[in-house]
């Protein structure tokens, strides 16, 4: 790596090097695209002469903080939200399942008059399915309205309240399924917000580098093929 830029082009013959595209040399995965900017950053930091009028190291070395962070965050919150999914998918079996209970109960009171039953059911928050008959609506958050605002009412106020898929059953199924259902918007927002910030932050960087590949060219036209992978710019396509 040269301590400093050469005034007077070396002598040396780069017929040998192939031509490099500076757009290729900059990686599109944000792993790689990482591991090239901590090394720009860090040469940058050895290589004092080095400056852009427009960014500084030590504005680099902060978007290059920034980035990091911001992928940690996606991933985090990604992984994160994987467990809480299934959980609600489980909850919508089991109350999928109490259903049927839940019927049986009503069918009883009413004497198993179907006519009577299928009146009562949509009190409970029922709705139409597209494969027949009535159930909770797929719509998580339709789900847990008429969970809380028709379900759980009802039951509390019907004769099989104290049975096995009475209102413990359903209050307890409730409370954790709003509360998942909260987390989820929350982890939703959290990964917009770390996709975006990420993206800002990649672009700008990637915006950096690409300046750094070209004044290096400038700086060394005989040479530039060595120093562009003496700054970390190992490869010349991603």
């Amino acid at each position: 790596m040269a301590d400093q830029p050469n005034s007077t082009p070396a002598a040396t013959d780069g017929s040998d090097e192939k031509p490099i595209n500076p757009k290729l040399l900059i990686p599109k995965n944000d792993g790689a695209l990482l591991e090239v900017a901590r090394l720009v950053m860090e040469t940058w930091g050895l290589e004092t002469w080095f400056t852009l009028r427009w960014k500084t190291q030590a504005e680099f070395a902060a978007l290059y903080t920034t980035l990091a962070q911001s992928i940690t965050d996606k991933r985090s919150a990604a992984t994160s939200r994987t467990p809480q999914s299934q959980r609600l998918q489980e909850l919508d079996d089991e109350m999928d399942e109490g259903l049927r209970f839940l019927k049986k109960y009503v069918e009883e009171e009413n004497g198993y008059n179907k006519a009577k039953t299928d009146a009562r059911l949509p009190g409970f928050g029922l709705v139409p399915r597209k494969g027949g008959g009535l159930g909770l609506d797929i719509d998580r958050d339709e789900r847990r309205d008429a969970l809380r605002d028709l379900l759980l009412p009802a039951v509390k106020k019907a004769a099989f309240k104290n049975r096995p898929y009475g209102t413990d059953f359903w209050q307890t199924r409730y409370d954790e399924y709003k509360t998942l259902l909260e987390n989820a918007d929350g982890l939703a927002g959290t990964v917009t917000k770390s996709v975006s910030k990420k993206d800002e932050a990649k672009k700008e960087l990637r915006r950096v580098l690409q300046a750094v590949v070209y004044a290096l060219r400038a700086n060394f036209p005989d040479i530039y093929a060595a120093e562009l992978r003496a700054w970390g710019f190992r490869k010349v396509s991603y």
